[in-house]
């Protein structure tokens, strides 16, 4: 008896030590698990700090910026926490610098997007920026920065956080304005229509709903609050904050590119992302976002501009792009139009079309030139695109201004050709040209090459 309780002992007592090695490596594991990807950031003394509700807070010399295991940013100083939230922004009134802490999404000029993460340094607002924080919330980054209608003008830098219905909170060290009213922002290198969610570079309009999509209903010319608002007495408050300029030069650092398929990713709407084209193909980037399977089918109708004739293509819900190559010409214009349907509670169908678009395709490579000449005989060379089979051409010869000769002729792959020219005199001008270039019967818009010279 007296052995079994020995034996009874001993196995408690290794099952005592297993569970604490447990329990100790459990602790650690989670330990190391949170403390992954939190990283801290040494603020300066006198910066202004944007909180979650965009309180602004100044930092003393103990104040330092950190992630936490939900990924969202605090400020800690004095043995306080401020929440951020999943993204914030500092500004130094003395040197004018503008610091990103999280992810930001800068939209250019050009059809780069281009993404930051963790600390982004901005040296000055000389240099205009445009970036989406997430989904109806932009920050914009001017020397100056003012509304079309001159209400609101300010500089550096300006929070925009729009709510489900369009109406707009314009926040920085400055100003604190809320409108009812359609707003356009205005700096010196885009304008933002802010409630329709679009940037403008010039002639160049982008629909920024595309990008991660937008929960924004605006439909509306003009914009009424939004419900539970305590602002909905007034068309605007402004709350005039303590702040001073800041000067200096230099730019964002700690970027990184943005592939399309980032944007996929955190795109939360049923949106065309990106459409590029090649001399014969189309190219469509997409998201079909249905959570609870209420399509019936997603699909894009495209017609050839001048065509009475439409196609219709299904999309693929477990794919995000589609590649256009069957029919598809050089240098054309195609309209596509994306729908998709789903039954109502009446249970019938109905379509929803939830983009437009009109692309044109690349105009191929063409080249003629005459590379010998003896005894009447010209010989020529035309080169075309190997990425597309051109196949005929229209080759019309002139001497000294008058047509000599017109005849189609093949001209697929490299073509080296020769033409005969009766009594040629020296310095006759001769001039070759190509028209009605074509691939498989169907000609191609504005294709054309020549050759002039004296013989």
């Amino acid at each position: 008896m007296r052995k079994y309780d020995i034996k009874n002992k001993r196995n408690i007592g290794i099952i005592i030590i297993i569970s604490f090695g447990i329990i100790i490596m459990f602790s650690l594991f989670t330990k190391l698990f949170l403390n992954r990807d939190r990283k801290e950031y040494k603020i300066d003394p006198e910066t202004l700090v944007f909180d979650v509700d965009r309180n602004i807070i100044k930092s003393n010399n103990n104040s330092i910026i950190k992630t936490k295991w939900n990924k969202e940013y605090y400020l800690i100083q004095d043995k306080n926490s401020s929440r951020l939230g999943k993204s914030s922004i500092t500004y130094n009134n003395d040197s004018g610098e503008i610091k990103l802490y999280g992810r930001y999404y800068e939209i250019g000029s050009g059809d780069e997007i281009n993404i930051t993460s963790g600390e982004t340094t901005i040296k000055s607002s000389v240099l205009t920026k445009f970036y989406k924080l997430e989904d109806r919330k932009y920050l914009v980054i001017d020397k100056e920065i003012k509304t079309a209608d001159s209400l609101l003008s300010t500089t550096d830098f300006l929070l925009v956080d729009l709510d489900k219905v369009g109406n707009a909170t314009f926040t920085n060290h400055k100003v604190n304005l809320k409108s009812f009213s359609k707003s356009t922002i205005v700096t010196s290198n885009y304008t933002f229509d802010v409630a329709n969610e679009i940037l403008t570079y010039g002639s160049q309009k982008i629909d920024l709903k595309k990008i991660i999509g937008s929960t924004n209903t605006y439909t509306k010319d003009e914009l009424e609050p939004e419900e539970n608002t305590a602002e909905a007495t007034e068309n605007a408050a402004i709350d005039i904050q303590n702040g001073a300029d800041g000067d200096g030069t230099g730019k964002g650092t700690g970027k990184e590119s943005l592939v399309v398929e980032e944007i996929k990713k955190a795109s939360k709407q049923t949106s065309v992302i990106s459409v590029n084209t090649t001399v014969n193909k189309i190219m469509i980037d997409y998201v079909i976002y249905d959570p609870h399977n209420e399509y019936t089918s997603v699909y894009m109708e495209v017609q050839q501009d001048g065509s009475n004739s439409i196609d219709t293509i299904y999309l693929n819900a477990g794919s995000t792009s589609y590649d256009l190559t069957k029919g598809i010409l050089p240098n054309t214009k195609y309209n596509l139009t994306f729908k998709y349907n789903y039954l109502d509670e009446n249970n019938e169908l109905n379509i929803k079309t939830f983009d437009n678009i009109s692309v044109t395709t690349k105009k191929p490579k063409l080249s003629l030139k005459v590379t010998k000449t003896s005894f009447n005989n010209v010989t020529y060379l035309i080169t075309t695109d190997n990425n597309v089979n051109l196949t005929s051409a229209l080759l019309t010869v002139y001497v000294n201004g008058e047509e000599y000769s017109s005849n189609t002729i093949n001209i697929e792959g490299n073509k080296v050709g020769t033409i005969y020219i009766n009594n040629l005199e020296s310095n006759d001008l001769i001039d070759l040209e190509l028209t009605n270039v074509s691939m498989n019967g169907n000609i191609i818009k504005d294709l054309t090459a020549g050759y002039k010279f004296r013989y």
